[in-house]
């Protein structure tokens, strides 16, 4: 199944409900192609933006467009864009063949083509033999593989996801997003996610875009935002990292000196002015024993052994912070007295909110 796809683009959207305002000024461009996760907290307006570019919410004010089309006014029918809900909403009196064929019979698609586009599209999810079943007699992850393939077999320019795996339990979660990222780079579909879970975000985007408030916080691929935030939100919200109170001491050759706390650290310079926070991942902080050079003291409030980690909620002097061993043969315990190590390369600095 070849595809041609096509981009999506805001221009100056703002979307309203009554004195509500949802979505604030959104400028966004989604490259044909690619597959752009739109991630934030519960009320951010990335659901609403999905809905318009489905056609199922219409923009206060702007423009939407879809590759050379403007498609701001046109309803949901006029839009050649699929969405895959989290519900499935699959028939459940119709077999699964039945189900991916129906959008095919409403969208007047030849009835020699029908059960031939839809026998292949079951195939590409992984589903082939399996036509003739009802949804009831499939698995959680069976029967989104079934909502993929209805909405892949429409060949649609955008093929939307709307919290596509939030019904599904932990291993399939994972099992059915590399499906759906396997299968979207394979058709070469633009495709919009949208998430609340930041890793499932990190696994399957080209780029991500974090909402907060109705406005864009920031826009990268994965590594970017975990590595390189620009912001004690985005740090806080990707990457649950130990936001620091630190100190900038001086720069020079693009390096600035640090102190946070009693230790002295050289982290690659922002350029930033005014109150700054060290940005720790817990797993870029190392726990020893005591009396170590340049060192936070701290003492284990708690453990949690998880088989591969062991996390530890430290006391120091600079707050409480959360911290990720994979020494998991060397564990500490609650009250214990331990040094804490920052790895410098690793460390980033934001403006202090």
């Amino acid at each position: 199944m070849k595809k041609n796809s096509a981009s999506v683009r805001f221009e100056n959207v703002h979307k309203s409900y009554g004195d509500v305002l949802a979505i604030d000024n959104l400028n966004l461009t989604i490259p044909a192609g690619e597959l752009v996760t739109i991630l934030g907290p519960s009320g951010c307006g990335k659901t609403t933006t999905l809905r318009m570019i489905a056609g199922l919410e219409q923009a206060t004010s702007g423009r939407i467009c879809i590759g050379d089309d403007d498609v701001t006014d046109l309803s949901a029918t006029y839009r050649n864009v699929s969405m895959v809900f989290q519900s499935y909403a699959l028939f459940p009196h119709m077999s699964v063949v039945e189900n991916v064929s129906y959008g095919l019979k409403v969208s007047s698609t030849p009835r020699k083509s029908i059960l031939e586009k839809a026998e292949k599209g079951l195939e590409m999810v992984g589903l082939k033999g399996l036509g003739e079943r009802l949804p009831s007699e499939l698995s959680g992850g069976q029967q989104q593989r079934v909502a993929v393939a209805r909405a892949v077999v429409l060949e649609p320019d955008v093929l939307l996801f709307d919290e596509p795996l939030s019904n599904l339990d932990a291993k399939m979660r994972r099992h059915v997003r590399e499906e759906i990222r396997q299968l979207q780079q394979q058709l070469g579909l633009t495709s919009v996610y949208v998430t609340h879970d930041q890793e499932e975000a990190m696994a399957v985007s080209d780029k991500i875009v974090v909402m907060k408030d109705g406005v864009i916080a920031q826009i990268g691929a994965p590594a970017d935002l975990y590595e390189r935030p620009i912001s004690e939100f985005i740090a806080d919200f990707i990457g649950n990292a130990n936001l620091i109170p630190c100190e900038i001491n001086g720069s020079s050759g693009g390096v600035a000196d640090v102190s946070v706390g009693r230790v002295k650290l050289s982290i690659k310079d922002s350029h930033l002015a005014g109150p700054v926070k060290l940005v720790a991942h817990p797993q870029n902080v190392s726990l020893d024993g005591l009396n170590k050079t340049n060192s936070l003291p701290g003492k284990i409030l708690h453990s949690a052994y998880l088989g591969n980690q062991v996390e530890y909620d430290i006391e120091t002097e600079c707050g409480n912070l959360f911290v990720v061993d994979r020494h998991v043969d060397n564990r500490h315990h609650k009250g214990e007295n331990v040094s804490l190590h920052f790895r410098e390369e690793k460390m980033v600095l934001v403006p202090e909110s």
